[in-house]
């Protein structure tokens, strides 16, 4: 019985080392993870940027509980519970045909719908396993835990430098806020409600605040650029600068001013091709405009002219982005225009710029009524 005790002990903690894992990770994208929840359709954008962080908070605090070895009933059967509704919500996404990375472990590893469902279900049996036999009294001793809590730094830290290429500070900055949890968990006095309640939401408030939504700091921003450099390249004859159109109109090279964007209503999107954050507001766009069906007719890339080609079939396929009309200009430019900030997408009716934005103010409401004229 007491190898028994023992084994789930460890399990336990393991599990709980893989929630926080798994939730740094989906913390470090979170970019990503806001979009992947937004594009079911489920909520607006705005919504999905506090779902994705609730998620988040929700396995911090599940992971915490874990190692910890606080509240043992009630930690894993809010565990299973939490297990359950991802079973539910990747079940959807299997049945609606989502093949693509569920991003449940942020971009640490790709994982299909079916395969997460395999994951989650290994996770729910050692839960069970944990539930019965892992002993209700025993918490671990502070100097365990800040040794876990170091392990699963050190894991974050592996993929950051060999996967993302990046060290991000804000990502240890959360990673300390729960070692300061799990350190402060581990000591008697845990047990008075005040120290267990703040305690408890001291992940939610630190995703929150650590990497607030973007409508908290950037929804009334003006994104900056040359208005005038711009209006003169839409405004210039062909002739000047010797313009192509391709022969389904979808691509024009050279400058703006066959686009027809001194009629009507049209969103124009500069994005360099090899810009991580273009690419973004390329999913972004893309998926606002397929979810509430707006007219892609109205949609313009414009792109700066590069030696490798690739590269523009390579921005489609990491944004998940549809192809819309698309220019080619000048880098220099589009450099110009852009003031070198990008991306850069503009709101024009009747050749009046309504709305300037990048990709963090990116207002899904006001893109709405302006593509549908209300």
């Amino acid at each position: 019985m007491k190898t028994l005790q023992i084994s789930a002990s460890v399990l336990k903690i393991i599990l709980g080392a893989f929630f926080i894992i798994s939730a740094v990770s989906k913390f470090i994208t979170i970019d990503i993870f806001e979009m992947y929840v937004y594009s079911f359709g489920l909520f607006e954008l705005g919504l999905s940027m506090y779902v994705s962080r609730l998620v988040i908070a929700i396995e911090l605090i599940l992971g915490a509980a874990m190692i910890s070895n606080r509240h043992h009933r009630f930690s894993c059967l809010m565990t299973l519970l939490f297990l359950t509704a991802f079973v539910v919500f990747l079940s959807y996404a299997h049945i609606s045909g989502r093949s693509d990375s569920c991003h449940c472990m942020g971009e640490m590893t790709a994982m299909t719908p079916i395969q997460s469902l395999l994951k989650n279900a290994i996770l729910i049996m050692v839960l069970v396993y944990v539930y019965k036999y892992a002993p209700r009294e025993w918490a671990p001793r502070w100097p365990l835990v800040i040794a876990v809590y170091l392990a699963v730094i050190g894991v974050i830290t592996v993929y950051m430098y060999y996967a993302l290429h990046i060290l991000d500070l804000y990502a240890y900055v959360l990673l300390f806020v729960m070692l300061c949890v799990g350190l402060l968990a581990s000591f008697s006095f845990y047990n008075k409600w005040y120290v267990a309640v703040s305690l408890i939401l001291s992940p939610v408030v630190s995703t929150f605040i650590i990497s607030p939504p973007d409508s908290w700091l950037f929804g009334d921003m003006e994104e900056r650029f040359d208005e005038d450099l711009f209006m003169s390249q839409i405004r210039m004859a062909p002739q000047e600068v010797g313009d192509t159109v391709s022969s389904d109109s979808t691509m024009v090279y050279g400058t703006l001013s066959q686009l027809g964007l001194e009629e009507g209503r049209h969103v124009v999107a500069f994005f360099s091709p090899r810009c991580g954050y273009c690419r973004l507001a390329a999913g972004k766009l893309s998926t606002i405009v397929a979810r509430n069906r707006l007219d892609a007719s109205l949609i313009d890339y414009v792109f700066p002219i590069v030696k490798d080609t690739t590269a523009y079939a390579e921005f489609y396929e990491e944004a998940l982005s549809q192809h819309f009309r698309e220019s080619r200009i000048d880098k220099n430019v589009f450099i110009k225009v852009t003031r070198a900030s990008f991306p850069l997408i503009l709101l024009m009716e009747d050749g009046v710029i309504a709305k300037s934005y990048s990709y963090r103010n990116i207002d899904e409401g006001v893109l709405k009524d302006f593509l549908r004229g209300s």
